[in-house]
């Protein structure tokens, strides 16, 4: 009752994803305990990954909860973890690969897999069996009715295990195989797989053998094994043929299986075609004599990895639990939420969206002594947010975060490559970046930073150099995984003061997020139909939302912004029913504005102010004898099946409605009247649950003990059963209409008219009966199966509040936001300080000067008199700019208010130009956070070999596409400026002249362009030359992010170290070393310094000590101050043996942290990354399309007959168009350029 139902929509059986593995906990602190929630959690490959990840790092225990919908899913798991944790010695892991991922298998695998399902059946009948058995120390369960579920389904393996002979269980074959062909035919409808499609999972090498990816996909789709090639002929009589009961249970359940299935696409790919170093993992095998073909190299890597994995699962398994519930997301979210502020076990939420199973949760695991988490480090939702959206997700999920810095929730989903300037969709994500912090407190982290660690490189390219794709779909579409920090604590604050709005700005931004709901805008040069036929179907946004999600959002927006509930229900409900524009979408979410359980407001009002009369009570409403009557009250309704299965037809639709669902939702009428405007007296109820069967009813209607009970008929869809279709509906509003009121079934399909807005179609009622039907209308306290109503954000809210009244405001500090009504945005906070202390009190009287300083993006600092005689720091809870703001000064009212402009990251604003990747300390353990960068575990990540540096050109592509295309221009400036000296200048972005010298070490270090080396120097010859040394272990693959990765070691000069002279004879080594000096400007050397903890934090193999330095100063880093300690002492020589082979190394290795640099890219919700021009060019230079013409290396004209270019007298390879661009080059040159051997012959 989440989201909209829609008409004969069978379930999906998801058995892959274009997404592949991730850490669940790279955004966490490394050795500290952690509890995990994953929202639709599909396979097992980000759980397995996750515990691969861990190994090597500080122990720490997991508590892991797995929800998805789907029961399947959860079985297969599960019979998956458990053949693990049996380690059976006689079971291969090719087998339970193939168990797992294969559509067809042999006898032995079959008999395998029915032995192991038959066992796990005998042990699954109670959940104290369950606890009891082997595994239910690892692996437990949510809810007594999940482990029902899974233990049929196992029933149902044991038993299709046994039809392995396909004369003797024909039936059972064929309904397999008709399954199989049937998803077959409709994937025929929509666009084939594509390069850009598994380029995750080859990235950063997907230009390079994505068309092989894709065509293993398709191999899988077709044969339903993960072969490493199309399987001869010749050969058919050894190929599996017996269906594996893993698919063929629920695809004869009936479930629809959707594209991709090939496991493949799970892994991390790159390293099957990189070329790696000796010493490096996953390196394959390959006989004497024999050459492994594209395909096995894929199937080989993918097995060696699945083997790591799981053999990482088996060592955990002590100290790791996962826990599963077979619920909607939103279901366990709220019974969560309830269970933590109440200790009640049941939020009265029904399980799924097919069905009337009211989720419960096991006493043993939440009640009074349950040791289950209600609370979470992360959570990962998947790619839910495509079928829910981001904002729903947001709301109901985000209480559930622990309030620690490193808490993280992820989502993921399709963004553009041209960013929040150009298309209307990022504009809106955008927006909702910046205002999420009113209503949730969350951001995402690389908003306000600008900054990300994960490549798009390889989506993007493959796009372009797909000659099949649309010009818009190359323009826009590239999976994004963001991950959302609560605000506070990027701010640096723990307990920050509230940020107030008043009553019309949060009026305007109801209103505006309504009309985003329930009505689209227009498509501005949009796709045409034929083009949208082409791209990956998905639903449109207006799919995720009814009237009771805009509910939960007013009421999460009223929590976090401090202001009366009932007042802001008030004044929006005032606000949209005076836009005539979209009276009837307003119509649609009355229902939820009605029901008191979810807004302040009675239904009568609302009845009563929409035209809604008494029209003379003629009739008794059943519930006028009960003995309490509740605000609202239950509806159900049953339709024959003659009528509901003659609505099916209503879903085939037109052309015209490519992409259009068709939605069931409940009506009450009153016919032949109408209101003032002259429009029938309807009220849509889009908060439905339905199902098949039949109804039985207990107790008299006049009796508040009347109930429903139904016997489901678990057919669905397929078989003959009535629908049943139930409802809140206000008490009030059916009194007042009982007498003329009808309950209809109807449908609407949506769809955009002709100006681009969505338009809502009411298709025909299916189904009309009186209110008072006692045959197919029933009235009840609450829906069938339930013992209570629903609990939403309006019943959290109200127990919050009664049993935690709010924290008592900070009396010196308060903020106020500014917010422009079209659209509805954040433009100013006012913040302001009363002052308190008696100095600045005096100040004030006596008229002391006062100016304003900002020495970071959340902080403006008052500073009192020329002598600095008081500084007081004002901390917004928002980033804000100083240029711009206004102060007023409340000299004899002690106070002084600044009203400063919220600071635009794409605007790019100096306050954030080193706001890259910040770390903090966690308040309750003093443990540094990073909030931006995600950890790796780097001895388990493939090391590229740099001794060809052919196959290591996609390096340049790679790390160049770190500069977005403002950065480029900003380049194309700064290289057209000289120095006062004459040489080459430096930006004033400090942030830009980082990329550069990260662009400088990564191409130096791989050896790309001119000599290759792992030793490099910054240097500030303003103040006191080299300030750190950087060495250069390795240059190592990250799969999970499309990356790569320096794996490296920093040693920071402080001014103790250098007086100590314990390093002279090593620097002394290191001047006969081929060692790269990167001159640094001092804002770079601070961004530097602030940077290094996170890169330092990200790969920590150690545990920070009781003296950590990080504590001691309350801050980190430690300081950027010259001379100054930047990083704790902690991991100081921490470092792997034979680290790096340098003379005297041992020495200098006592005072090197390991660090993990990665390349740094700018995000897509602040600005364009590419420009389609370059992105073009470069995919087709990259696909060898285009002839590569000899241009100047500096302002990159093309030789000509007018413009003869000149090679560098010493390399030989770099060619320049005049003396003047050689010049301007010679900085970065310099450091790569190697004398041609040709010199040498001479």
């Amino acid at each position: 009752m989440h989201t909209p139902r829609y008409l004969n929509t069978p379930e999906r059986l998801h058995v892959g994803s274009f997404d592949p593995a991730v850490s669940l906990t790279e955004d966490l602190p490394q050795g500290i305990d952690a509890d995990i929630l994953v929202l639709g959690c599909g396979d097992a490959r980000h759980i397995l990954y996750t515990l691969f990840f861990n190994k090597g790092f500080p122990e720490r225990k997991l508590d892991i909860t797995a929800c998805d919908v789907d029961e399947h899913i959860i079985a297969r798991n599960i019979l998956l973890f458990t053949l693990l944790l049996d380690n059976n010695e006689k079971v291969s892991l090719r087998q339970i690969w193939n168990i797992y991922y294969h559509f067809y298998l042999d006898d032995p695998d079959i008999q395998l897999l029915g032995n192991q399902a038959e066992m796990l059946v005998s042990v699954s009948h109670t959940l104290q069996d369950w606890h009891t058995s082997p595994y239910g120390t690892s692996l437990r369960f949510c809810d007594d009715t999940t482990l029902s579920l899974v233990h049929h389904i196992w029933a149902k393996y044991s038993k299709a295990a046994q039809q392995r002979d396909p004369n003797c269980d024909r039936a059972h074959w064929t309904s397999f195989n008709e399954a199989l062909d049937d998803a077959r035919v409709k994937k025929l409808g929509t666009r084939p797989t594509s390069k850009q499609d598994v380029s995750r999972s080859c990235a950063p090498l997907a230009m390079v053998f994505a068309e092989d990816l894709v065509f293993a996909t398709d191999q899988h789709w077709k044969t339903g094994l993960a072969a490493s090639v199309a399987i001869p002929s010749s050969c058919k009589n050894q190929i599996p043929v017996a269906p594996n009961p893993i698919f063929a249970v629920p695809l004869t359940a009936p479930l629809a299986l959707t594209s991709p299935t090939n496991p493949l696409l799970s892994f991390h790919l790159a390293a099957a075609h990189a070329n790696l170093a000796e010493r490096s993992s996953l390196q394959l095998e390959e006989k004497h004599g024999t050459h492994l073909g594209a395909q096995d190299r894929l199937l080989e890597t993918a097995l060696m990895q699945f083997w790591h994995w799981t053999d990482a699962f088996v060592q955990a398994a002590p100290r790791t639990i996962i826990r599963f519930s077979a619920a909607e997301c939103f279901a366990l979210c709220y019974t969560l939420r309830y269970n933590l502020e109440s200790g009640e076990t049941c939020a009265h939420h029904y399980r799924g969206k097919l069905g009337l199973d009211v989720l419960k949760l096991a006493e043993s695991e939440y009640g009074i002594s349950g040791k289950a988490p209600r609370q979470f480090d992360v959570i990962n939702t998947s790619t839910l947010s495509d079928d829910v959206s981001v904002l729903n997700l947001v709301v109901s999920a985000a209480p559930l975060l622990k309030d620690h810095p490193s808490s993280a929730l992820h989502t993921a989903g399709i963004l553009h490559l041209r960013g929040a300037d150009v298309h209307d969709d990022e504009k809106a994500l955008s927006w909702f970046a910046k205002m999420n912090l009113i209503f949730c407190g969350l951001v995402p982290a690389e908003y306000w930073t600008n900054a990300t660690a994960s490549a798009t490189a390889d989506q993007i390219l493959t796009a372009w150099s797909n000659e099949n794709a649309t010009v818009y779909s190359k323009d826009t579409l590239f999976g994004a995984r963001l991950t959302w920090k609560q605000i506070k604590h990027l701010a640096g604050h723990n307990k920050p003061a509230p940020l107030h709005v008043d009553l019309d700005g949060l009026v305007a931004l109801a209103l505006w997020v309504y009309q985003a709901m329930f009505t689209a805008p227009p498509r501005l040069q949009g796709p045409s139909r034929d083009e949208l036929k082409k791209l990956i179907p998905m639903p449109t946004r207006n799919r995720h939302y009814h009237s009771g999600n805009l509910a939960a959002f007013l009421w999460s927006v009223a929590d976090h912004a401090h202001v009366d509930p009932r007042q802001l229900f008030e004044s929006f409900q005032t606000a949209a029913a005076e836009d005539r524009g979209t009276t009837e979408s307003f119509r649609r979410v009355l229902a939820a504005f009605t029901i008191p359980s979810e807004t302040p407001t009675t239904g009568l009002c609302m009845a009563e102010s929409w035209g809604w009369r008494n029209f003379g009570q003629i009739l008794k409403t059943p519930f006028e004898q009960w003995s309490s009557v509740p605000p609202s009250v239950a509806i159900t309704v049953l339709v024959p099946t003659k009528t509901w299965k003659n609505s099916e037809l209503l879903a085939a639709g037109d052309d015209e409605c490519v992409g259009s669902a068709v939605e069931i939702t409940g009506h009450l009428a009153v016919p032949g009247r109408r209101d003032e405007l002259g429009d029938e007296l309807v009220s849509f109820f889009q908060d439905v649950q339905f199902t098949f069967g039949t109804i039985t009813t207990e107790g008299s209607r006049d009796d508040d003990s009347f109930t429903v009970h139904v016997q489901e008929d678990k057919a669905g869809w397929k078989g003959n059963s009535p629908m049943i279709i139930t409802y809140y509906a206000p008490t009030g509003f059916i009194e007042t209409i009982f007498t003329e009121a009808v309950v209809s079934f109807c449908v609407l399909r949506k769809r955009l008219n002709s100006a681009g807005y969505e338009q809502r179609t009411i298709l025909g009622e299916v189904y009309r009966r009186p209110i008072w039907d006692i045959d197919h209308v029933f009235i009840t306290k609450y829906c069938p199966g339930a013992a209570g109503h629903p609990v939403t954000e309006g019943t959290l809210y109200n127990l919050k509040h009664s049993r935690s009244p709010r924290d008592a405001e900070s009396p010196n500090q308060t903020f106020t936001a500014e917010l422009e009504k079209v659209p509805a945005t954040i433009i100013a906070i006012t913040g302001r300080v009363n002052i308190s202390c008696p100095e600045g009190r005096q100040l004030l009287v006596d008229r002391a000067p006062i100016k304003l300083e900002q020495p970071s993006a959340f902080t403006l600092d008052i500073v009192f008199g020329r002598e600095r005689a008081l500084v007081i720091p004002l901390s917004f809870p928002v980033p804000v700019l100083l240029e711009g703001s206004k102060t007023r000064i409340a000299r004899t009212s002690h106070y002084i208010e600044i009203t400063a402009p919220l600071l635009e990251p794409h605007h790019c604003p100096r306050p954030l130009d080193d706001f890259l990747f910040p770390t903090t300390l966690t308040p309750s353990s003093g443990m540094p956070a990073t909030l931006n960068i995600p950890h790796l575990n780097l001895d388990a990540l493939p090391i590229l070999s740099v001794a060809d540096s052919s196959r290591t050109g996609f390096l340049t592509t790679l790390t160049s596409l770190m500069f977005s295309t403002r950065e480029r221009r900003l380049r194309e400036e700064t290289a057209n400026n000289n120095a006062p000296g004459g040489g080459p200048s430096l930006s004033p972005s400090p942030r830009l002249n980082f990329k550069e010298s990260l662009f400088t070490i990564f191409m130096l270090a791989s050896g790309y362009q001119g000599g290759q080396t792992g030793l490099f120097a910054l240097s500030n010859p303003d103040r006191g030359g080299i300030h750190m040394l950087l060495f250069v272990s390795a240059i190592r693959l990250d799969g999970p992010h499309g990356s790569v990765v320096l794996d490296a070691a920093v040693l920071p000069f402080t001014r103790a170290l250098v007086e100590s002279r314990e390093l002279e004879r090593f620097l002394l080594v290191l001047r006969t070393l081929e060692c790269c000096t990167v001159t640094v400007e001092e804002g770079e050397l601070v961004l530097w310094k602030r940077v290094l903890p996170a890169l330092a934090e990200r790969c920590r193999t150690w545990m920070h000590g009781d003296g950590c330095e990080y504590v001691a100063a309350g801050r980190v880093p430690v300081s950027v101050a010259e001379g100054e300690p930047v990083l704790c002492g902690c991991g100081a020589g921490e470092l792997p043996v034979a680290f790096i082979a340098l003379p005297e190394w041992e020495a200098a290795a006592r005072y090197a942290t390991r660090v993990a640099i990665s390349p740094v890219y700018a995000s897509a919700l602040v600005e364009e990354l590419i420009a389609p021009d370059l992105a073009r060019a470069v995919a087709e230079e990259m696909a060898g399309k285009v002839v590569v013409v000899s241009k100047c290396r500096n302002c990159g004209k093309p030789g000509s007959e007018e413009v003869r270019l000149k090679k560098c007298s010493r390399c030989l390879e770099a060619v320049y168009c005049s003396a003047e661009c050689q010049k301007k080059d010679w900085k970065k040159h310099r450091m790569e350029c190697e004398e041609s051997e040709v010199h040498g012959q001479k």
